[in-house]
């Protein structure tokens, strides 16, 4: 487990330039027009269980001066991604720095095929993903069946259901499940990469990735690193769980 940066939280103001400038994330994404900034907007409730509106402010105003367009990109399951949008304060975000936000369940879609994919062997991808520098900004949580959702997992706001489903119909992304939570993460990162990852584990929550609580006492760190993989078996171990025990490390 290399190249991860793991850092104590004082506050997002504080921390996040300090932990942004000490990995060289600038010299990382010179050259590059458009950066792309994923957080976790799963649904429209308040963090832990979503990524801090606080964090991807201090990320914008960091990277803001290179001159690149900078789009927020999710695709929420939960609930309409507008409504988290502006429910969580992205859509006055977006105002005052004049950003798009771009709702990735209304995207245009691109097939890609991977023949070493367990699952997807073929899959629609929003095509603005592929455009520029992906910033992946999860939150720290447990889930009920990963066991652990942080960078691979927020992978699955890039996914929509291609029929409705007669199970899990009330749940965009609800096939995914179906064809296997662990196999579906491992999947997307085969067509995605995450160029850098920034996780917020201020706090971290427990119990589920929706209706959970937040960890007591609080996590209290910031993770960011290069490699996904690696960032989410640091990740496990912060929540207390082996990384025998999170299928999708493993495959």
């Amino acid at each position: 487990m290399t190249n991860v940066l793991i850092r104590d939280f004082q506050s997002f103001q504080t921390s996040v330039p300090l932990l942004l400038e000490e990995v060289g994330l600038k010299n990382k994404i010179k050259g590059w027009e458009k950066i792309i900034l994923k957080p976790n907007l799963t649904t429209n409730r308040k963090p832990p269980c979503t990524t801090p509106v606080e964090l991807v402010e201090e990320v914008v105003k960091f990277i803001q001066t290179i001159g690149a367009e900078i789009v927020i990109a999710e695709g929420s399951g939960g609930c309409d991604t507008q409504k988290a949008f502006r429910d969580l304060g992205y859509q006055d975000l977006a105002e005052k720095y004049n950003l798009k936000l771009v709702d990735l369940n209304r995207e245009e879609r691109i097939e890609k095929e991977n023949t070493q994919a367990l699952v997807l062997k073929r899959v629609k991808l929003p095509k603005i993903i592929f455009e520029g520098f992906l910033i992946n900004l999860p939150v720290l949580k447990e889930h009920n069946e990963a066991v652990v959702t942080c960078a691979m997992k927020n992978l699955f706001g890039l996914y929509l259901n291609q029929k409705v489903s007669s199970i899990f119909g009330w749940w965009n992304k609800s096939e995914l499940h179906h064809f296997g939570v662990h196999e579906s993460i491992h999947d997307l990162n085969l067509y995605v990469k995450s160029h850098f990852i920034l996780v917020d584990a201020s706090v971290g929550q427990k119990g589920n990735e929706i209706t959970g609580y937040p960890c007591q006492p609080p996590l209290g760190k910031l993770i960011a690193g290069f490699d996904a993989k690696e960032i989410d078996k640091i990740c496990a171990n912060l929540l207390g769980h082996k990384i025998e025990e999170v299928e999708y490390l493993n495959l």
